[in-house]
């Protein structure tokens, strides 16, 4: 009886934990990007948007050259990060939602590092121009 009770409670546990964690959400989750930067060739791309929308970042995972990406660094007193997804579309892809939330201009710059650890390099970099 105590075995059932505390394999009920893990399994709740753990459903709660990858609940929260966003597991269960996808690419259709419900945030619209207002725009979307396919990022494929480009290193280096540019954008205006207005306080409020939400941008999104389409990119590859740099798989075939052994790398994968970190993160992004970005000022958040510009931009939030809503999400960060990797998908399966003709390979892997990653998309970043970022909502406007002030005026000003900000570097999003996207990250890579080895699989097996080492040194982070700059992936990708977009200039974001928020204005009101």
């Amino acid at each position: 009886m105590f075995g059932k009770c505390l394999l009920n409670t893990c399994l709740a546990a753990l459903v709660l934990l990858m609940a929260g964690c966003g597991v269960f959400s996808g690419v259709e989750d419900g945030l619209e990007p207002t725009e979307i930067l396919v990022l494929d060739s480009d290193f280096e791309l540019a954008a205006t948007i207005v306080k409020g929308d939400v941008l999104g970042l389409d990119m590859p995972v740099p798989v075939k050259s052994g790398r994968e990406i970190v993160g992004a660094s970005f000022d958040p007193a510009v931009l939030r990060l809503e999400q960060y997804l990797e998908y399966a579309d003709d390979g892997r892809r990653a998309r970043y939602l970022f909502t406007a939330i002030e005026s000003g201009t900000v570097d999003i710059l996207i990250k890579m590092e080895p699989v097996g650890g080492g040194a982070v390099e700059i992936y990708k970099r977009v200039t974001v121009n928020v204005s009101s």
